[in-house]
């Protein structure tokens, strides 16, 4: 039997695979830059629940962008598993990724990741990754993955062009050059799982939904690989800001700005 603190951990943080499934077009379709109107508003906070297939809350996500020196990003996800045993350490995702503010360009990301076993125990995996460029123009990635006290695990590949982080996915979406019939192809860089991959993006409507925050005119947008579709509701107005997602596991609904928590 799986661990409830596993089990739920691993429904919850689908995200950070979001796109291994839902990946893509062969690598030789066009891809272009997609990120276009970056226009996010400074150390910005917003609230999610995390249902499942059925309906039941399993979590809670925190998505915030900070500004820091250097013309840099930080885009920070933070998970939280819902309904933790008594005297037991919850189950928590805490990823970061640093980015070019112009550009979305990634430079680095961690995530930190805290499961229970099946005896309460506290299991605890880390990655860490960076991007460099050498002279000649070529960007490689470069992970590490610790488990515990064993023997770190490494791993380094060469990039495509067009390339994002993807976890910083859900703010990508939000700065599309927004049309209906939006149809376009980028690369996707999965440091976590050594993979990267060609996206194909289409934007086939405008959507009025209904969420915990209210009700929201949206760009719906679709994540295709012919065998599968993952759908995104990105809000009309600013600030852009994903109001639902459908990874095909969990549903991430829109509570509220952390600020309106807070006050």
């Amino acid at each position: 039997m799986v661990p409830r603190g596993r089990l739920l951990l691993s429904s919850m943080l689908a995200l950070a695979t979001l796109l291994a499934a839902c990946s893509a077009a062969a690598p030789s379709a066009q891809t272009i830059d997609i990120a276009s109107n970056i226009a996010f508003e400074d150390d910005e906070s917003f609230v999610y629940s995390l249902t499942n297939d059925i309906g039941d809350v399993i979590g809670s996500g925190v998505f915030e962008t900070t500004r820091v020196d250097g013309g840099r990003l930080l885009l920070r996800q933070f998970y939280l598993e819902a309904d933790t045993p008594e005297g037991l350490v919850p189950t928590s995702d805490v990823v970061i990724v640093e980015v070019d503010a112009a550009t979305l360009r990634p430079l680095s990301g961690s995530r930190d990741i805290v499961t229970r076993g099946s005896d309460g125990t506290i299991e605890e995996e880390t990655y860490r990754w960076t991007y460099e460029e050498d002279d000649e123009g070529v960007v490689r990635v470069s992970s590490t993955l610790t488990r515990g006290d064993r023997e770190p695990e490494r791993g380094s590949f060469e990039v495509r062009d067009h390339y994002y982080d993807n976890e910083s996915s859900l703010w990508l979406w939000r700065t599309l050059a927004f049309v209906e019939e939006y149809d376009e192809f980028y690369v996707s860089v999965n440091p976590i799982e050594v993979t990267q991959q060609t996206v194909n993006l289409r934007v086939p409507m405008r959507q009025t939904i209904e969420v915990p925050a209210g009700t929201f005119d949206t760009w719906r947008i679709l994540l295709r690989n012919g065998r599968s579709v993952r759908t995104a509701w990105i809000n009309a107005d600013a600030p852009y800001q994903v109001v639902q997602w459908d990874n095909g596991v969990v549903i991430f609904r829109l509570e509220q700005s952390l600020d309106s928590l807070l006050n």
